[in-house]
């Protein structure tokens, strides 16, 4: 028997596979079909337990390995959650490169302000990262807890229906959340560490249903990690703010730094796109161009 069934886990040359009637098999990867992530949809030879094929993706999402080399983590994400929290301290310009990554998928984008009961404690000395600049973006930004459930309903909310993925550094909770969101499963968790790190914990992509029609996906810890961003094309696809301005610029491939008739440079100095912006976009295409991948 042939059944379509969703990829939950991979583990070496094994998957986890959700099956129609909601159970779950241990199924082996043929060589011919190796490239399985967390997310796929596979067709199964359920009395062999093999895996005979995989259908199409929608998109997927990749990091580099130790070696440097691209590793695909997961497939057909609809909604991808950057989470962020008062600690650890966000990495500078990480929500950017996330929101290329993600507009580059292409997915929906959204922000999660994890721990956000943190920000009332005496011992917290900020009240959490500025989000301002990114509210013209008309994304969802929640402010939740996973530990007194703040915001919860709120996310579930946004979330409900599509296959949702949360992406951010170790230690601001996306295990913590989805063990709140879906207090059925049995999650690994670790607390932060006394010098503000995150500690790792998740270590394979793993898909978990709701009963909302919601799916998430619990993805590897990524303290060092950033989404890929292969060119100038894909920067200009990850920042609509500043593509709407440069659209009126006076030169076709202005940097928007010091060149005459720049519209980007004039609509910061009216008030009309932040500057955090501007400047993330400069300093992720000053990236680019040191590493020999700009395109003009």
């Amino acid at each position: 028997m042939i059944l379509r069934c969703r990829v939950l886990a991979r583990f070496g040359s094994e998957i986890d596979a959700l099956q129609p009637d909601g159970s779950v098999l241990r199924t082996h990867l043929r060589r011919r079909v190796d490239d399985v992530v967390c997310g796929d949809v596979v067709m199964v030879d359920a009395a062999g337990a093999v895996v005979r094929s995989r259908e199409p993706r929608r998109n997927h999402l990749t990091r580099r390995d130790g070696f440097n080399r691209l590793r695909t983590i997961a497939a057909n994400i609809d909604r991808a959650w950057i989470v962020v929290a008062p600690r650890p301290e966000v990495p500078h310009l990480l929500i950017d490169r996330f929101l290329v990554g993600i507009r580059n998928l292409p997915a929906e984008a959204g922000i999660v302000v994890n721990k956000s009961d943190l920000a009332f404690t005496a011992d917290t000395p900020t009240s959490g990262p500025d989000l301002s600049h990114y509210l013209q973006l008309s994304l969802p930004v929640l402010r939740v807890s996973a530990h007194t459930g703040l915001g919860l309903e709120a996310l579930r909310a946004a979330a409900a229906g599509a296959c949702n993925i949360l992406v951010g550094p170790s230690g601001v909770g996306k295990s913590s959340l989805i063990q709140a969101l879906l207090p059925a499963e049995r999650l690994r968790i670790a607390a932060v560490g006394q010098r503000g790190e995150g500690r790792h914990t998740t270590t394979t992509a793993r898909w978990y249903e709701a009963e909302d029609g919601a799916a998430w996906i619990d993805s590897p810890g990524v303290r060092d990690f950033s989404p890929e961003i292969a060119g100038i094309d894909q920067l200009v696809q990850g920042f609509p703010d500043v593509s709407e301005h440069a659209a009126n610029c006076r030169f076709r491939n202005c940097t928007h730094r010091s060149e005459p008739g720049c519209a980007v440079s004039a609509a910061v100095d009216r008030g009309l796109l932040p500057v955090a912006r501007l400047q993330a976009w400069r300093e992720l295409r000053e990236s680019l161009v040191a590493g020999g991948q700009s395109r003009g």
